[in-house]
């Protein structure tokens, strides 16, 4: 059994009928959720994928980059930039005498408007492409703009409404500020993404395990239960 944690990325070559691993990305925890998206941090159009994994924050992957050693941003997740002055401090002080070194403080600190447990479910908005949904067990549903990605501002949206474990997100294909979450407190909500008043629930007989818009007729949601019944909606 692997001890490590990875994202592998596979490309079909269609004429030999070939499958074979392009991408095979060292992760620093057990994913739990990914998401494909077009746009990058600077804007630009791309390929790329988002990550969630049993730790509070969600790497952006440049799949346009073979071997890449580092994610190309992070929402959310450790704040490491108290480190980072307290290593160049030390280092700039190494070798004078009488000086104390700096040291971290207890616990790991997180960004703004990080999540503070583990990112189970991700859904990027394919008609506003820089904005990523991401629920948590930390029972909350986050908003995020990814070209303000590894800035303080790029949650850009908090919601509330469940009391358990957000399982599943997924954004309407055709409307892009509708959101349908599932949750394990055995409730399903259509999120306006623009309002944290405008927010429907509906219960269902288990915990939600996986949602989905029907692609022929998008106004049908259905929802998978974990006692093993599907219900849709109109």
């Amino acid at each position: 059994m692997q001890d490590f944690a990875s994202l592998e990325v596979h490309v079909y070559e269609q004429h030999t009928g070939n499958l074979f691993v392009h991408h095979d990305i060292p992760l620093p925890a057990f994913p739990l959720c990914l998401a494909h998206g077009d746009i990058s941090p600077q804007g630009t159009a791309g390929n790329f994928c988002a990550v969630g994994t049993f730790t509070p924050g969600i790497e952006i992957w440049n799949l346009d980059v073979l071997n890449a050693l580092e994610p190309t941003c992070i929402l959310g997740g450790e704040d490491t930039s108290m480190a980072d002055e307290i290593m160049r401090h030390n280092i700039v002080n190494a070798g004078k005498k009488n000086k104390q070194k700096l040291k971290l403080g207890k616990g790991p600190s997180l960004r703004a408007g990080s999540h503070t447990d583990a990112v189970m479910a991700l859904s990027w908005n394919k008609i506003h492409r820089q904005v990523i949904a991401s629920g948590s067990a930390d029972c909350t549903v986050k908003l995020w703009d990814v070209t303000h990605g590894n800035t303080d501002s790029a949650n850009a949206s908090t919601f509330t409404h469940h009391k358990d474990k957000v399982q599943s997100i997924l954004w309407h294909p055709k409307e892009g500020t509708l959101l349908a979450t599932g949750s394990y407190d055995r409730t399903v909500a259509l999120v306006d993404a623009r309002s944290q008043e405008n927010i429907k629930k509906v219960k269902i007989p288990g915990d939600c395990e996986a949602l989905a818009w029907d692609p022929f007729h998008p106004e049908y949601l259905t929802v998978a239960s974990e006692d093993g019944s599907l219900t849709c909606w109109d």
